[in-house]
């Protein structure tokens, strides 16, 4: 079961590369799309939010530059992840697997910028079974 999430880090929204709503993590969930694996590491986070993708395998097209309004909380959750990183197009979101298959974050990104949040790190209250949602 998915958590109802009450965005409790100085930010409330749930728009392109903010939080990820609950019925947002649960269409990841059930409906994922195409997955593209990345080489994304916390360097690859810019200070303004903008994260470049890089496929890890080939891959036909170009890959497209995300934003976040979290760029510190993304490099903290990166820098501690041992595992895999997947581009949903179809959700415009970011997810986190680790060495068994688990989903460990999703994370909610946009394809135009704007003005970075004033977060914090995700909240261990926000998690489930392990699963980090919400950035």
């Amino acid at each position: 079961m998915l958590p109802h999430l009450i965005p409790d880090d100085g930010c409330s929204g749930h728009g392109p590369g903010h939080h990820v709503h609950w019925i947002h993590a649960k269409k990841c969930h059930q409906e994922p799309g195409q997955a593209v694996e990345l080489l994304l590491t916390s360097g690859d986070v810019a200070a303004d939010g903008w994260i470049g993708l890089r496929p890890a395998f080939d891959h036909a097209g170009e890959l497209p530059k995300v934003w976040t309004h979290a760029p510190a909380a993304l490099t903290e959750l990166l820098a501690e992840h041992r595992g895999r990183v997947f581009w949903l197009p179809r959700w415009h979101a970011l997810k986190l697997v680790d060495s068994a298959g688990r989903a460990t974050a999703l994370v909610n990104v946009g394809f135009e910028g704007g003005p970075l949040c004033a977060t914090e790190a995700p909240d261990p209250r926000r998690t489930v079974g392990g699963t980090a949602y919400g950035l």
